[in-house]
């Protein structure tokens, strides 16, 4: 779940070898920043298959990459790019690996499928590299035979052998080679010794020799058309009815468009009256062919079955599942704290360290105010809430890569169909978790635009990995026995709220029911490398994304503070008193609270900042030794590592109250009723600039103003109740 706030555009496709992931398209989020250019690829390779298939798992450790991951149809929405040093027998070579959405079939059904063909269609060039499921060998190889008919050279990967073999199913790759006429690659796991065995099999790629044995009126028909289409596979689609997508050229390159619509519509005439279904009869012998080839290639041995099933009996069950669910989501956030809260008061430490060593320094006074207020206790209060992001990230990249937010979506689905969605709809609002932009970006794998309109409209309510410092500031602050248990029932709260908010959007937006499946991957123990690498970047992509939004907000905050009116009140005091009156039914008539919703609406860990240079900003703060300093911060990373490991024995423990004078200084201000409203005030106020952007490129400024208007008014309702209903 990266958020794309701090990735800014993208730029091409890196060429250099070593270079990190980008998206091909233009606009859309990076994973990490490339490196500099040093020269174009070598060669190109097209990594397709089935979703779940392993692909960008393989990519990540071919190349060293860090691309998203996910074990969901249609996670790698957009095509991506890594670019490895590959050892071929002709020497070392620079191959840009690319990575297309996963798809069932070249003849896209949905959004990611129709990325896959015009893919194709524009690297003539290219090899084609097919991932195969091998636990689910049969469904993958008629994609295999699908793309057997576009005449290029391929490999064949098998991946997840070692998934097959639990369930007693032994494949062999020479026999499979020999049925397909390519190169197989069996893969048995994702370490880098399989880019020298897919570094040979390049080397002796070749267009397959095998062909599907198509009903004789099927194969005739398709011979007459041949000449008027671009492969044998777009002479199929023809027949079949299925229009072909359009490559990045922008030329349509199906039969009808490259020959007759005439010829084309009097051959499926011509079966139809002999009461042959094209459509039908080619899938069917698509699959025959892709049976009798699994069944040569395979042999089942006693194995001990399936451990998927046998976990998901109980898991998936109608009434343990989702106590199961509710259980492994307060479990995730407890662990979060757990491990985070010591480091979040080291950071704190850390920031008294700095302000006392700036106090020492003979600084002019505006500079010195300006570092150790704007700086230190701005920008440096958010940044300390780094190790609870980077925490959650860790839990949740594990639980999607292991195949266990899948089930979520599964469990979800009577939900999400009661408000009109398809089940797959749920997967955009766990993207949300980490970051809103890229969850109302991820609504286009739903088919309908209904759906996918009423989908971003109701993601804003989702707290995203932003709101979090916030509620865990204020949780710590006033109930810090049951921290865990309060931003476990925001989190809870967002869902319900989007879920009340999509069925609201279902009377007001007419559309028609939508229908989809999903399919649920295999367990899978997620290598440790690639969940921290993971892990990482997504909380660098949050600093990155937080550091200019919070440099510009926190530093006008402190410098509307330095500004004073004629009467001596500073220009930011000013504007926030003259709206502490709309605020006063929520119980948030402290001024200074009210002025740290306004430049929350840019990012909503600014708010954190900004009630740190409010509240405690402008205490004088005692100058302190290099040496004195060190050893402080000595003593708290010693405190930190030994509070880690002690406090993951008690769950209500939650966290400590904040150290310093933040949290005291907002038990002054605010009840604690006030603090659980502003809470709920900001999961689910006016949403970020960045979403705001997403919002108005996918659906229109008047939607964007919508959405405005509307987040801000349920979060004032749902505020104002919280306050006045709390004991």
């Amino acid at each position: 779940m990266p958020c794309p706030r701090c990735d800014g555009p993208a730029g091409e496709p890196p060429a250099g070898p070593g270079a990190a992931t980008t998206p091909a398209k233009p606009g859309t989020a990076t994973a990490t920043r490339p490196r500099p250019r040093t020269g174009a690829p070598d060669a190109t390779w097209l990594l397709v298959g089935t979703p779940n298939v392993g692909k960008t798992s393989l990519i990540n450790a071919v190349a060293g990459s860090r691309l998203q991951v996910g074990n969901w149809s249609g996670t790698t929405v957009e095509v991506t790019t890594a670019v490895a040093r590959m050892a071929t027998p002709d020497g070392a070579h620079s191959v840009a690996l690319v990575d297309l959405p996963g798809a069932y079939s070249l003849a896209g059904t949905s959004a990611e499928e129709d990325m896959v063909l015009p893919v194709l269609m524009a690297h003539p060039d290219a090899l084609i590299v097919n991932v195969v499921d091998a636990t689910h060998l049969a469904r993958d190889l008629t994609l295999t035979l699908e793309l057997a008919e576009l005449g290029r050279p391929m490999v064949v990967a098998l991946n997840l052998l070692e998934q097959a073999a639990e369930r007693g199913v032994a494949i062999d790759a020479g026999v499979l080679e020999s049925g397909l006429g390519v190169p197989v690659v069996a893969l048995p796991d994702h370490r880098r010794h399989g880019a020298a065995a897919l570094a040979a099999a390049a080397s002796r790629a070749t267009p397959p020799t095998l062909t599907v044995d198509y009903p004789a009126a099927i194969a005739d028909a398709s011979e007459r058309l041949r000449a008027l289409t671009a492969t044998r596979w777009h002479t199929l689609a023809g027949l079949a009815g299925e229009a072909p997508a359009v490559p990045a050229t922008g030329v349509r390159v199906g039969a009808a468009q490259l020959g007759t619509r005439a010829a084309v519509e009097a051959e499926r005439a011509a079966l139809g009256a002999h009461g042959i279904d094209p459509f039908l009869a080619i899938a069917e012998a698509r699959y025959r062919t892709a049976l009798q080839l699994a069944a040569t290639a395979s042999h089942q041995r006693a194995g001990r079955g399936d451990p998927s099933e046998r976990v998901d009996r109980w898991l998936l069950h109608p009434v343990v599942g989702p106590f199961a669910l509710v259980a492994g989501l307060a479990l995730t956030f407890h662990l979060t704290f757990a491990l985070s809260d010591p480091w979040i008061g080291f950071f704190g430490v850390v920031q008294e360290v700095l302000a006392g060593w700036i106090a020492a320094l003979p600084l002019p006074t505006l500079l010195a105010a300006f570092l150790a207020g704007a700086l230190v206790e701005g920008v440096g209060t958010v940044i300390a809430f780094v190790p609870v992001l980077f925490t959650l990230y860790v839990l949740l990249g594990f639980l999607e890569n292991a195949g266990i937010l899948a089930r979520v979506a599964y469990l979800a689905d009577g939900l999400m169909r009661a408000v009109g969605l398809p089940g797959r709809a749920v997967l955009p609002m766990v993207l949300a978790v980490g970051c809103t932009v890229p969850a109302v970006q991820a609504t286009r794998m739903l088919e309908e635009r209904g759906d996918r309109l009423r989908v971003a409209l109701a993601l804003p309510s989702i707290s995203c990995g932003a709101r979090l410092p916030v509620f865990v500031l204020l949780a710590a602050a006033f109930v810090p026995a049951y921290a865990a248990v309060v931003v476990t029932g925001l989190y809870l709260l967002g869902f319900v709220v989007a879920v009340a908010s999509a069925l609201l959007f279902k009377h007001l937006l007419r559309t028609d029911e939508s229908s989809g499946a999903m399919e649920l991957p295999s367990y899978r123990w997620p290598p440790a490398r690639l969940v921290l690498g993971l892990a990482w970047a997504r909380t660098r992509s949050f600093l990155q994304s937080a550091g200019g939004p919070i440099l510009l907000a926190v530093v006008a905050v402190w410098a509307l503070l330095e500004l004073s009116l004629p009467n001596g009140v500073s220009l930011f005091e000013a504007t926030a008193r003259a709206l502490a009156p709309l605020f006063a039914p929520l119980g948030l008539d402290d001024w200074r609270v009210v002025g740290a919703l306004i430049p929350g609406a840019v990012a909503k860990e600014v708010v954190v900042g900004s009630l740190a240079l409010t509240l405690v900003g402008g205490e004088a703060v005692e100058p302190l030794g290099f040496l004195a300093g060190i050893g402080v911060l000595g003593v708290g990373l010693l405190e930190a590592a030994r509070d880690t490991l002690t406090s993951l024995w008690g769950f209500g423990g939650g966290m400590d109250a904040v150290d310093g004078l933040l949290g005291e200084r907002l038990g002054n201000v605010l009840t604690t009723g006030a603090a659980v409203a502003l809470m709920v005030f900001t999961l689910l106020y006016v949403p970020c600039v960045a979403t705001l952007a997403a919002l108005r490129k996918a659906f229109g400024a008047r939607w964007a103003l919508f959405s405005i208007a509307y987040q801000t008014s349920v979060a004032y309702l749902a505020a104002w109740a919280v306050f006045a209903l709390w004991p």
